[in-house]
């Protein structure tokens, strides 16, 4: 006796699946939308104004350089083996410290803020010690300009007791204080100062208190930035040309993990 034909299955409708890729497109064009209606990238790229209160910045005391009584205070808070901040440093950091520093216009501070790298605490710590024999601004140039050579170190304290030596500290007594937890505090301090204020990576900069954002790509974008802020302090000098003066830009930041 022939078998009975089996019953034809049943396709399972597609109607969910279409309904769910029709929201995901609706989605992505209202952000697309978003992204592009006028002047949502340039609220981004306005400064953010933060609180900063004179106990913190009595409690924690930054490495500066420049006039105390300058009209532009700039704060900077980076960390020795975050690449980006080599970069600044490089590329950015000699302008405003030639152009604003030392005419007068600006103070800068720097503040430590180690992100995680393996050796971000030990050369914060370093730093300080340079500073303890007043050389903290030349240590810093070299630390960014030869991190390639001691990030990767098993014990990068010795590279840093050499450059110590070739900037003219006493080299043994700069090495007991880089092997001792000395510093340990205020580097601490300073790292919740920046956290207080929400500093998520590194370099980040503020200007008379106001938090910049994004980090800029060149000098002339950054004194462009800081015109608007501090229009006084320019008075009678030209606004900088638009390419970046130091032949280099920087680009993003290091992020705590």
């Amino acid at each position: 006796m022939p078998r009975p034909a089996p019953a034809p299955r049943r396709s399972k409708s597609l109607t969910p699946f279409y309904a769910i890729l029709g929201l995901v497109l609706l989605a992505g064009i209202a952000l697309l939308a978003i992204q592009l209606r006028p002047g949502s990238h340039a609220a981004a790229n306005q400064a953010v104004t933060v609180q900063l209160t004179p106990e913190q910045l009595q409690r924690v005391q930054g490495i500066s350089r420049g006039q105390a009584n300058a009209p532009i205070t700039i704060y900077e808070f980076a960390d020795f083996q975050c690449p980006h901040c080599a970069q600044f440093s490089a590329f950015i950091e000699p302008l405003i410290l030639e152009r604003l520093v030392d005419t007068g216009k600006a103070r800068y501070v720097f503040y430590d803020f180690p992100v995680g790298f393996k050796w971000s605490w030990l050369a914060a710590r370093s730093g300080r010690c340079a500073n303890e024999q007043g050389k903290f601004w030349d240590y810093h140039g070299t630390m960014y300009g030869r991190q390639p050579d001691w990030s990767y170190e098993r014990d990068p304290a010795d590279k840093f007791v050499e450059y110590a030596r070739a900037l003219g500290m006493d080299a043994s007594r700069f090495e007991r204080c880089v092997r001792s937890q000395q510093y340990q505090r205020e580097v601490s301090e300073s790292s919740k100062l920046g956290q207080t204020l929400g500093v998520q990576g590194t370099p980040t900069l503020f200007v008379n208190g106001r938090r910049i954002e994004p980090l800029p790509a060149s000098y002339a974008e950054f004194e462009a930035r800081v015109r608007q802020i501090a229009p006084d302090a320019f008075a009678g000098s030209p606004a900088p040309a638009a390419a970046p003066a130091a032949g280099g830009t920087v680009t993003g930041q290091s992020t705590v993990p």
